[in-house]
């Protein structure tokens, strides 16, 4: 390697301050996010007399960070087809944030997480839902996930994996000399 690349290479790794080399945390920063999701999945009642049947459906779910780097709240409405028909669904959401997904050292970059979701939704048709599931949040844009929820009024289960693009809503930083 040339003398003048590892000159260069040893001058940036002793400017750039450590803290920032151990850990540089880009999930869940302070401000709020818009996520728009794709659901799919079917509904059981785990008996031979009820069929299961087909449930997808589009939502949007508002969050505000709560804890930064740990919690998110919100709400989620959207719409859904199930048993012939659309219905509305809406109701509060959370996200907390399990682990990051990050390379490996030395800048140890985050390019996701891992979170563990909760959701309760009330229907336009009797609904009353509650239950959660797994994300998984890609470079702070795409969302994958699967969810479990029991509806305790008509007596079954919602199985849904969703995919989802999120709008950031985060605070610009204003450059210190303007």
């Amino acid at each position: 390697m040339p003398v003048k690349t590892i000159a260069l290479i040893l001058t940036l790794f002793l400017t750039f301050p450590a803290s920032a080399q151990k850990k540089q945390v880009t999930e869940f920063k302070k401000g709020a996010i818009l996520l728009l999701k794709l659901n799919n999945g079917f509904t059981t009642g785990f008996r031979s007399a009820t069929p299961d049947l087909y449930s997808g459906g589009v939502a949007s779910s508002p969050q505000i960070t709560a804890i930064v780097d740990r919690l998110r709240l919100g709400a989620h409405a959207g719409f859904v087809y199930n048993n012939k028909r659309f219905s509305g669904l809406f109701g509060p959401a959370a996200a907390l944030k399990l682990t990051d997904l990050r390379t490996q050292k030395p800048m140890a970059l985050s390019f996701g997480n891992l979170q563990l979701l909760a959701e309760a939704n009330w229907g336009t048709h009797g609904q009353r839902m509650a239950g959660g599931g797994i994300g998984l949040e890609l470079l702070q844009k795409i969302q994958l996930g699967l969810t479990a929820q029991r509806d305790y009024h008509l007596n079954n289960w919602w199985f849904q994996s969703f995919i989802g693009y999120q709008f950031n809503k985060f605070k610009k930083v204003k450059p210190q000399f303007d």
